[in-house]
């Protein structure tokens, strides 16, 4: 009953008060001349979150947000995406941090879905520098560690979890190319990370299935880099409204 409380509050009551908070911050922004650090102009069109899936009511597990995590309204609108994924296919998360997103995937998604996370540890050595600001976010105790609650409690969903550990840049993704109902894109938000994850993605993603980037318009890198991508492929990417998630269906 709390997770659709949760996910209420996050989706229909959260989500649209905090994105008006973000246009009035952006035009204050725009009006005074002055970049805001963790908050860009933003160039890509907007969709409604309804327009990305066809599900209307959230669930939300772990709503308690922690240093690096997402918002609860963002939360709220990837578990309506992974609740409509197809089942006995694979979900694919770049950047595990604590592992709350990884559980609501689990959680969401239908029962017989592998959720892959994959995490860079303090000791791997990166191909790209990291985006100043974000070294502690590697440097934590545990990966994964919302995990541990669940273990006992809910063993099925915690199976569903593949923790792998490297570098993005380096990582050898092609076991899941073409495999992918979600994609979701939340590692190093380097502008160079932005865009070696996005490539790998949408390789990993199937025909009919979902890329959704976290931190548009809130890293500079990240930013730019979908940015980029757009203006060169004109694939279609757009911001959903009122968070800084970035959405594309694969067609083809």
């Amino acid at each position: 009953m709390k997770e659709l409380l949760y996910g209420y509050y996050g989706t229909r009551i959260y989500l649209p008060l905090s994105g008006l908070s973000r246009r009035w911050r952006r035009f204050t922004i725009r009006i005074r001349k002055k970049e805001g650090k963790f908050l860009q102009q933003v160039k890509l069109p907007e969709i409604s979150w309804k327009r990305c899936t066809t599900r209307r009511t959230a669930k939300i597990w772990e709503y308690e947000q922690a240093n690096g995590n997402i918002r609860i309204s963002e939360l709220g609108v990837i578990n309506m995406i992974a609740a409509a994924c197809e089942d006995e296919t694979n979900i694919f998360e770049i950047g595990t941090s604590d592992g709350r997103t990884s559980l609501n995937l689990a959680f969401s998604s239908p029962l017989n879905c592998s959720i892959y996370t994959l995490d860079l540890t303090p000791e791997i050595d990166t191909k790209f520098p990291l985006a100043s600001g974000e070294r502690h976010m590697v440097e934590k105790e545990t990966s994964g560690l919302r995990f541990e609650k669940y273990r006992k409690s809910d063993s099925a969903f915690i199976a569903k979890i593949n923790q792998l550990f490297g570098d993005s840049a380096l990582f050898d993704f092609s076991p899941f190319y073409n495999s992918c109902s979600l994609v979701f894109v939340d590692g190093s938000h380097a502008y160079e990370y932005a865009l070696s994850d996005t490539y790998a993605a949408m390789k990993m993603v199937k025909k009919g299935g979902v890329i959704i980037w976290h931190d548009y318009g809130i890293w500079e890198g990240v930013t730019r880099a979908l940015e980029e991508i757009e203006k060169k492929e004109k694939i279609g990417l757009r911001n959903i409204s009122g968070t800084s998630l970035v959405y594309w269906k694969s067609e083809g």
